[in-house]
């Protein structure tokens, strides 16, 4: 499904998550297809990886978030994998890891977008979720169906699914594993576009390349202030955006020197001086 561009610079590309950079967009493709592209923990491992690089980089402005194959988006969690578990590991290692990974995703500074080329199904809707916007293929499904196993979702569906389709319908999708088709995902909200799958891929690029021409910073506040007016991490979308603000004033240049010569600061209110500022730096 996913088609490396000629131009792309690979970064970290061993293992069965992949990530590519081409100029401004970062494309992550889960490489597990003949498992269905569910997730084992050292793919959580990659992904942490990833998106870790992503966080750190200056350049990509937008993420996509792609699969291998044509037969999945993401079947979620390997259910081998966690089976296996104990009820004290299932917790400490794939529930906690999974929920910090996916708030990871959610909580880039740069907008991401679900190519959804495939069915999604319990981890694998939960990733969708994760980001914010998500292309749908026009013949996939989508659906929470952990209680068909005798579980429920446990990286983050139960939160983000309601806080995107409503409370009525995230509890008729999780309680009866309910498997939502494109024109109903996307009448829901659950997803913002939905096209022909030999698309989706292109169509989430097309909207990835519109918003990499957009403002960097402007568009991650952007984010921040929409996440955090939804609910999504409002203290620290508060102090993130206050810490920005003040350390463009002149008070914040006065106290750092301050602060280095050892003496009393003398604040005056202003904003950003650019000589101030460049003194800071000498």
């Amino acid at each position: 499904m996913t088609q490396t561009p000629a131009t792309a610079a690979v970064v970290q590309p061993d293992g069965e998550i992949t990530l590519t950079v081409d100029g401004q967009i970062a494309i992550i493709n889960i490489a597990r297809e003949k498992k269905l592209n569910s997730f084992t923990i050292p793919m959580v491992e990659e992904l942490e990886s990833h998106l870790a690089v992503i966080d750190d980089s200056e350049d990509v402005r937008v993420v996509i978030v792609t699969s291998a194959g044509d037969r999945a988006f993401s079947a979620g969690a390997d259910i081998e994998a966690f089976s296996r578990l104990s009820a004290t590991r299932m917790w400490s290692t794939w529930i906690r890891r999974g929920h910090a990974l996916f708030d990871k995703l959610a909580g880039l500074r740069q907008p991401s977008i679900a190519a959804i080329d495939g069915n999604a199904f319990g981890g694998g809707l939960e990733l969708a979720l994760a980001c914010d916007i998500r292309v749908m293929a026009a013949d996939a499904k989508v659906g929470l169906s952990e209680l068909g196993i005798g579980t429920l979702p446990g990286w983050g569906g139960t939160d983000r699914l309601q806080r995107t389709v409503g409370v009525a319908r995230a509890k008729r999708m999780i309680f009866t594993s309910l498997m939502v088709d494109a024109p109903t995902a996307l009448d829901w909200g659950l997803v913002t576009d939905v096209t022909e799958r030999s698309e989706v891929v292109a169509k989430a690029r097309e909207i990835a390349d519109q918003i990499a021409t957009r403002a960097p910073i402007a568009l991650q506040m952007s984010k921040q202030i929409i996440d955090g007016q939804s609910g999504q991490g409002l203290r620290l979308t508060l102090e993130a955006l206050g810490s920005a603000a003040s350390s463009a004033t002149d008070d914040f240049v006065e106290g750092v020197s301050a602060f280095r010569n050892k003496r009393h600061p003398e604040f005056t209110g202003s904003f950003d001086d650019p000589a101030s500022r460049a003194a800071l730096h000498e």
